[in-house]
């Protein structure tokens, strides 16, 4: 069974530019943040620099949770070092990406109104969602053996 999007189901083109631009600064601020702080040699703890504790999973278990080293592969990603925040987070590498490629997108909505470009009501689907998972479970295994020391 097929699904159809009702024409009047879309958003208005004034409020899909102000949700692009609310994505647009978004972005820019998690951008600016990433930039300001000096990413952990570890691979790991640059989010205490933002006044966050330690992960509390390498406390307990000695073991990085799942987004453990995306603060730091984001603060690398944004200085150009992306073999770096691939090696240190891959799916932090891949979003940081992620997030300016969106942020772009976003932000030329927010200003032209350009329907076309608003491609995430089209891509968002379960696949996607199923293949972003995928990516972020591959980079959590890769985390854990590279915290092991299988990776140097």
């Amino acid at each position: 069974m097929e699904s159809k999007v009702e024409p009047n189901s879309l958003p208005s083109q004034k409020a899909r530019r102000l949700q692009a631009l609310f994505v647009g600064i978004g972005a820019i601020v998690i951008l600016t943040i990433a930039a300001w702080l000096s990413p952990s040699a570890d691979g790991v703890g640059t989010h205490k620099q933002l006044g966050l504790p330690q992960c509390g999973w390498i406390l307990a278990a000695d073991l990085p949770c799942p987004t453990c080293g995306m603060t730091t592969a984001f603060s690398y990603a944004v200085r150009g070092k992306l073999v770096t925040a691939f090696k240190t987070q891959p799916f932090g590498m891949i979003l940081a990406v992620f997030v300016v490629i969106i942020g772009i997108i976003a932000l030329i909505i927010a200003f032209t109104g350009h329907p076309k470009t608003a491609f995430w009501y089209r891509w968002m689907t379960t696949k996607t969602l199923f293949i972003i998972a995928g990516l972020a479970v591959f980079a959590w295994v890769y985390k854990i053996l590279a915290h092991r020391g299988w990776f140097i």
